[in-house]
């Protein structure tokens, strides 16, 4: 189980949020560390797959990987080792995952799995705890899988998945759950349906689909114009159009009514290759990260830098941020359909701040992502604890819910009522 410092640290995380304090003594409980900043494919709606130089092409230093891991690693509740670059494509891979997983994090990497990856190598990867692996499959056949995973080989991702398949069957390992990741757009909509027909003897363990967001947003549109390849349309299918009002992804819209502060400034740490340190998963341009991590400083260095400070300052209470992102969005987006909008007009000013026009806006659910870990946490102990019947995990499962708050109060609620009523369908 986690030490009892890490849920000390929540109370105290919440608390400071709270407050809205500039100054952390809190520790994240979410990281997003990413072992690469390159990938083998071209996806035109992802600055590195663009190629637009706007982050150096480097990999995660061994060392420094761990100098964040031991400073932070007790508190985190999860780690996403990936954001713009290509994950398996660092042959140390698998070393940094059994690194976080000695101390109990659970452990998300998505990947295009398109690469020839030895026997080795996928063992290793299996073997090294990881908890989930999100393979990126646009498609259900080769023409359409290619609109968007460009320079992508769909059959090779296809054996890929069943060799990983086959790997946990014969270590006699369930994890890591392999979840195909569909991701909605106009013009893939129509193999939804194969896809929810056939994951399983594709190799996937479970599917997730969801629409794919489309580069909308004044802060997207001012890098695509460099390119010629045209924005994708989102899906006509309104449960898989993130940008509509009445689309779940648009739910956590009415929390930020009332300046509620951004949880990414407060609970999640993200670092990349290099050491920069961007406020959150979404920032494209290194020149907008907020601080850079080094060893010999250490963590609170960077986490309590003057931009971090600056930023969290944004929610005071007598400022209305959320109010002045709407506004500067509707002047600056205008019309979706029109691309031209110049670099002038956008680009960030070198002293003002990315949140001043936040790239999450549109998409309210993924401000919540670094809250998700929690439940998502809660959901692993339960897990854990049914598999293998460990009081331990059952402890780690009791203080996660006391601290959780309402939203794991909610999934034990959840999760109580449905296995009353599967036990009572058994009787039955």
């Amino acid at each position: 189980m986690k030490p009892f410092k890490a849920y000390f640290n929540i109370l105290k995380l919440r608390l400071n949020m709270a407050l809205r304090k500039e100054v952390l003594s809190n520790y994240p409980i979410f990281a997003t560390i990413e072992p690469t900043l390159f990938c083998n494919l071209r996806c035109p709606i992802c600055p590195t797959g663009l190629r637009l130089g706007l982050r150096p092409p480097e990999a995660m230093d061994l060392e420094m990987y761990r100098s964040i891991i031991d400073e932070v690693g007790d508190y985190l509740l999860e780690l996403q080792m990936f954001n713009w670059g290509e994950p398996l494509l660092h042959k140390q891979t698998p070393q940094f995952i059994q690194y976080a997983k000695s101390k109990r994090i659970v452990v998300i990497l998505s990947t295009n799995l398109s690469m020839n990856l030895t026997d080795e190598y996928i063992q290793s990867l299996i073997e090294s705890g990881l908890d989930v692996l999100i393979v990126s499959l646009d498609g259900a056949t080769e023409e359409t899988y290619q609109k968007y995973r460009r320079g992508g080989n769909f059959k090779l991702v296809r054996e890929n998945m069943l060799r990983i398949h086959s790997a946990k069957e014969k270590l006699g390992i369930d994890t890591p759950t392999v979840v195909w990741q569909f991701l909605v757009f106009r013009h893939n909509q129509h193999e939804v349906e194969i896809a929810k027909r056939d994951y399983k003897i594709w190799g996937a363990d479970s599917l997730n689909i969801h629409g794919a967001f489309t580069s909308t947003s004044n802060y997207d549109k001012r890098f695509c114009e460099q390119s010629t390849i045209p924005l994708f349309e989102p899906s006509t299918i309104p449960q898989y159009n993130v940008y509509l009002n009445e689309n779940p992804a648009q739910k956590a819209k009415h929390k930020y009514a009332k300046n509620r502060p951004c949880p990414w400034l407060y609970e999640a740490f993200v670092l990349n290759p290099g050491g920069r340190v961007s406020p959150c998963c979404a920032v494209w341009d290194a020149k907008d990260d907020f601080a850079e991590y080094s060893v010999s400083k250490g963590f609170f260095d960077a986490w309590n830098s003057g931009r971090f400070q600056r930023a969290r300052k944004l929610f005071s209470r007598s400022q209305k941020h959320w109010d002045s992102v709407a506004e500067s969005c509707t002047q600056m987006l205008g019309d979706r359909r029109d691309i031209g909008v110049s670099n002038a007009q956008v680009s960030v000013n070198e002293n003002r701040l990315i949140c001043t026009k936040c790239p999450m806006h549109s998409v309210p659910i993924c401000l919540d992502i670094p809250e998700h870990s929690v439940t998502n946490y809660a959901y692993y102990s339960w897990q854990l604890y049914l598999r293998t019947r460990n009081i331990q995990y059952f402890f780690d499962l009791l203080l996660i819910i006391l601290v959780g708050g309402p939203p794991v109060w909610k999934l034990t609620v959840d999760s109580l009522k449905s296995h009353i009523l599967g036990f009572l369908k058994n009787l039955k």
